[in-house]
């Protein structure tokens, strides 16, 4: 693909020159929300880094959040076979992932985490949830966290499943039927201090990676 000049580039790419660092673009008060949650999406990864969608079950969170990535460049997927609960995927995994796959054609399913510890370019990963994930699994997550050329994109049906993973999280968008709104940081870590450990607990109990 052609790009008229390295600005338009960084755009498609899914962030601005300079968003990709720890410090965040903005205050989280200066995103103006509508009824839209794809276009409510667009505006959160265009604004932080490392990003935290939560929200009830069925109101789109991975559905919205691809869909927000229609126009970008390098994104990538790493699923998981369960959900939040610890619950199979609706009908099978298989079928999950095709339709994941099928929201954007040119999203890169990844099938280890740790092959993205080489990568230069810039790119935008989606992680689909973190129940079940093995503690080698969330030392990689934390690892890609910190790589400044990587936007990551957290999905979670429950917040306490984050842990202490939760520090690194520069933004909380919680999605619901009419909209988006984000949640504190601080109560976020407070969610997962008091909440977390039982629940990483838990999961780890499924044995599912």
């Amino acid at each position: 693909m052609h790009y008229a000049d390295n600005e338009t580039k960084t755009r498609a790419c899914g962030f601005y020159a300079g968003t990709m660092k720890k410090a965040l673009k903005g205050p989280s008060h200066s995103i103006v929300f509508t009824g839209d949650n794809v276009d409510n999406m667009k505006k959160v990864i265009g604004s932080y880094k490392n990003i935290l969608v939560c929200g009830v079950k069925g109101v789109g969170k991975i559905t919205n959040t691809v869909q927000a990535l229609q126009d970008n460049t390098n994104v990538y997927y790493s699923g998981n076979p369960v959900d939040f609960e610890g619950k199979s995927r609706p009908g099978s995994y298989e079928k999950y992932l095709k339709y994941i796959l099928n929201l954007k054609k040119d999203i890169t399913r990844v099938n280890h985490l740790s092959s993205l510890f080489t990568e230069k370019n810039r790119i935008i990963l989606i992680i689909d949830e973190i129940y079940g994930r093995s503690e080698e699994q969330l030392a990689e997550i934390s690892r890609l966290y910190d790589m400044e050329n990587i936007q990551i994109l957290q999905i979670v049906g429950c917040m306490k499943s984050m842990g202490p993973l939760i520090e690194k999280i520069d933004v909380i968008v919680e999605l619901h039927n009419d909209g988006a709104f984000i949640v504190d940081n601080e109560l976020g870590r407070v969610i997962c201090a008091i909440f977390g450990k039982k629940a990483n607990t838990q999961s780890q109990k499924t044995g599912h990676a």
